[in-house]
């Protein structure tokens, strides 16, 4: 299991926010906004990098930087894991999609290099959708290169108890010597809020606007 700490909730600055909305039928709320990636865009081109491995990357480092990413409801506490991997949709050789998993590292070309290689069994028509549901320490992503999307919404098992974020992204689309990317983030709002939800995308931002700054070295 994953490094972690447990949050004290009787001294947490969220105490009243988390008792507040942990109950609901539906806790989760969502942002979707447009990320400027033509620097981006452009870098990964050049250099002949996966623009998927820069982005879910850019992603990844927002989510461990920011703890409200990284909390998990467990068994009534709030669990902060120490670092935070992803699982993606990823379609198959028949057109039907598949989870695939990745672990966080600190390094771009590490990170690209394992994203590269486990995209490429998962692609393969025989392999399984494995469901990973049961590890909190990561970020459950969709990529819907087909669709500039202005909203989306997620199947959940609220039974469950699930608490961990979803994030999606769209088509790009360019116009005005611009290209923009939406993004979709869906958090329990226990956890989390409008702020830290716009840490992610101010950050994101920042980084796809100097990815030599993040991704080189």
């Amino acid at each position: 299991m994953p490094g972690f700490r447990i949050v004290e909730i009787e001294q947490w600055e969220r105490k009243q926010q988390f008792q507040f909305f942990k109950n609901y039928d539906n806790p989760f709320f969502g942002l979707v906004a447009d990320i400027e990636v033509s620097r981006l865009l452009e870098y990964t081109r050049t250099r002949g990098h996966s623009f998927f491995a820069a982005y879910l990357y850019i992603s990844q480092l927002q989510v461990n930087k920011i703890k409200e990413f990284r909390y998990r409801i467990l068994d009534d506490q709030v669990i902060d894991y120490a670092t935070i991997s992803a699982g993606s949709t990823v379609l198959k050789a028949n057109d039907v999609f598949t989870f695939c998993y990745f672990e966080f590292m600190n390094s771009f070309s590490a990170f690209e290099a394992h994203v590269l290689k486990q995209i490429e069994s998962c692609r393969q028509a025989e392999s399984l959708l494995e469901d990973h549901d049961h590890d909190l320490a990561m970020i459950h992503y969709s990529v819907i290169p087909w669709v500039h999307f202005r909203g989306l919404s997620h199947p959940r098992n609220y039974s469950s108890g699930d608490s961990i974020p979803k994030i999606v992204f769209g088509k790009y689309a360019s116009a005005n010597g611009l290209t923009n990317m939406p993004i979709s983030v869906e958090a329990h709002h226990s956890l989390m809020d409008g702020f830290h939800m716009g840490q992610y995308f101010e950050g994101f931002q920042s980084c796809a606007n100097f990815p030599e700054n993040y991704l080189e070295g």
